[in-house]
């Protein structure tokens, strides 16, 4: 018994021994691991200077090295260039956010407070060269037809001249500032975004100096057409120049007669033009238009003015909005006014036009011109929103038969526009959720009139039949594949739409990345760009971010088309779906809510106009 008890404590000792040695060892090989310059090398070293057992080396390298390789491949695909603060102001002018690449049509209206601080920071790391460059690219006139609008590049271009505290960086900017600022709407809005800024800087005056310098070079450098043409505008823009023009002192600087005396011209109530003072005698050359512009701001009828109008050929602009109430003047401003200004005005023409049915129905079939239309290029998303304008939805809910609600005019015109929009050339990919939970149901935000449907159509739809190169899918059941939604080119919208009703869609698994996935297998055709229409993007992404959506977009732009971008539009959300990277160009745009400005931001993200 004795020495059964000795060989087990013997034992014990051999075994204690043995796990402390492993133990040292163990410790030895991560710390030889930690202090290494490579992993692989490290490893090298151990399995030379190591007298341990080959078996457990083997095993120690592969649970070392396994998930050091598993780290390295995720990590590479996401190697790419930091934006640059050109590129983050760049984005701020199209969709109005410098970090994550979302646009929420709810948050549209500038507020120059919220941007502010993150632009001082911008401005003043970048070079004028630099900025001109980028806001010169936006504000261009081959770029009017993708910019959605100019407010963000002018407030851009009002805090760099603001609080740009290098004297000559300053200078140089104001000598761009006349080709920045191409007319009198864009100057009364950056003067409008200095004053704000002016405000926040707590300062004393409402202008700068070099502000006042570079309002005084526009005037000076804007032909004397342009400048009468400013003056004739019937939107009361004379009075906001006039009340520049004394903030600028305009009064102590040397300009041209002809352009001086136009200058007055603003400055003069039309009372006093009508007897034509002699500082306006270098305006001789267009006396008569002027004073019939003067006279007829002086009518109290539509029909004083009537005779004055048809004589000088005036246009819609021209005219006191006070006296577009008589169905005789309209006829005659119809035919100059353009397709924009149609659209803005059918509500309250529609009216004036009320009582004269025969005067209606010439007026209606103005916007149904297929030239017109063709040259407006207007999407079928702006008239979807033209008509849901004039509809409030019925929250009363009703028993029994329900009458048919009657087609609308603007409705005809939404139906009778799709296929009559310029094809950019691109090649789509189009994946639709068409679940049937979803399609009676209504947007949310601004615009709770419009189904979800409806609005699906509009984009998905209008670019099926403009652009020769669609492929349109949708998910059809829990396992996250896609298949072709059989439209076809002859199709109108309202058999577009009972296609998908069809389909009756009732669960599925909505998965961003199986929409790559199926983009990948099709080797027939090349994508532009992807376009997911879905009611929320926050279905289907791991972790809630854009890391495996971006992984695999960047595997198809290695392998298929390096410019190719990926763009979803959450219908029925007013904010980001997931969480974005704030530094790395991922070539993904998210859209929420719909909007008139949308396709141009398609158009230009899809362009390369911004990132």
């Amino acid at each position: 018994m004795i020495k059964m008890q000795v060989e087990a404590e013997n034992d014990k000792e051999m075994e204690m021994e043995t796990e402390t040695e492993t133990e040292t060892e163990m410790e030895s090989e991560m710390n030889s691991l930690s202090t290494s310059t490579s992993t692989l090398v490290a490893e090298v070293h151990l399995n030379q200077n190591t007298d341990t057992n080959s078996n457990s080396n083997v095993a120690t390298q592969i649970e070392v090295t396994e998930p050091k390789q598993q780290q390295q491949q995720q990590q590479q695909p996401q190697q790419t260039v930091c934006l640059t603060v050109a590129e983050k102001l760049r984005r701020f002018c199209y969709i109005g956010t410098f970090d994550v690449p979302i646009f929420a049509a709810s948050t549209l209206d500038l507020t120059v407070e919220n941007h502010f601080p993150i632009l001082l920071e911008l401005c003043a790391q970048i070079s004028q060269r630099e900025l001109v460059e980028c806001l010169g690219s936006v504000l261009g006139a081959g770029n009017a037809e993708q910019l959605p609008r100019r407010d963000e590049a002018l407030l851009v271009l009002a805090v760099f001249l603001s609080t740009c505290r290098d004297d000559k960086e300053r200078t140089a900017a104001r000598g761009h500032f006349p080709l920045l600022v191409t007319s009198g709407k864009d100057l009364l809005l950056f003067v409008k975004f200095v004053k704000r800024v002016q405000s926040l800087m707590k300062r004393k005056t409402p202008f700068s100096r070099t502000i006042r310098k570079a309002v005084i070079d526009w005037y000076k450098l804007q032909p004397l057409e342009r400048l009468l043409e400013l003056w004739s505008l019937s939107d009361c823009e004379y009075c906001t120049h006039r009340d520049l023009l004394f903030h600028c002192h305009y009064t102590s600087e040397k300009f041209d007669m002809d352009i001086l005396a136009a200058l007055r011209l603003i400055f003069t109530p039309p009372k006093e033009v009508i007897l034509w003072p002699d500082h306006l005698h270098p305006l001789n050359d267009f006396k008569e238009l002027i004073l019939g512009i003067a006279q007829v701001r002086l009518a109290q009828k539509p029909e004083e003015a009537l005779p004055i109008v048809q004589q000088l050929h005036l246009g819609y602009q021209h005219v006191p909005r006070i006296l577009l109430t008589d169905p005789q003047l309209l006829n005659i401003l119809l035919p100059k006014m353009t397709y924009d200004q149609l659209l803005e005005t059918w509500q309250k023409f529609l009216n004036v036009f009320k009582v004269h049915r025969n005067d209606q129905r010439s007026y209606t079939e103005l916007f149904f011109e297929e030239s017109r239309l063709r040259d407006a290029n207007v999407e079928p998303i702006r008239l979807l929103i033209q008509e849901s304008r004039v509809i409030k939805r019925n929250r009363v809910v009703t028993r029994g038969v329900v009458p048919a609600v009657q087609s609308t005019f603007m409705n005809n015109l939404y139906k009778r526009s799709f296929g009559l929009n310029k094809a950019n050339g691109l090649r789509l990919h189009i994946t639709i959720n068409l679940e049937k939970c979803y399609m009676a149901k209504y947007l949310n935000g601004r615009w709770r009139s419009v189904k979800y449907l409806d609005a699906v159509l509009a984009f998905a739809f209008g670019y099926y039949k403009s652009e020769s190169q669609v492929n349109v899918q949708i998910w059809y059941d829990k396992s996250g594949k896609l298949k072709p939604l059989p439209w076809t080119p002859i199709m109108t919208v309202d058999e577009a739409k009972a296609c998908c009703e069809r389909q009756q869609v009732v669960k599925i698994k909505q998965t961003l990345t199986d929409v790559i996935d199926n983009a990948l297998n099709d080797a027939s055709i090349t994508y532009d760009a992807f376009l997911v229409l879905v009611p929320c993007a926050t279905r289907g992404n791991p972790n809630n971010n854009s890391d495996e959506l971006f992984r695999r977009l960047n595997e198809y732009r290695q392998t298929r088309n390096p410019n190719a971008k990926f763009i979803i539009i959450s219908l029925r959300e007013n904010h980001g779906s997931m969480a974005y990277s704030k530094e790395r160009k991922e070539n993904i745009l998210e859209l929420c809510g719909i909007s008139e400005q949308m396709p141009r931001l398609i158009n230009a993200f899809v362009n390369g106009k911004f990132v």
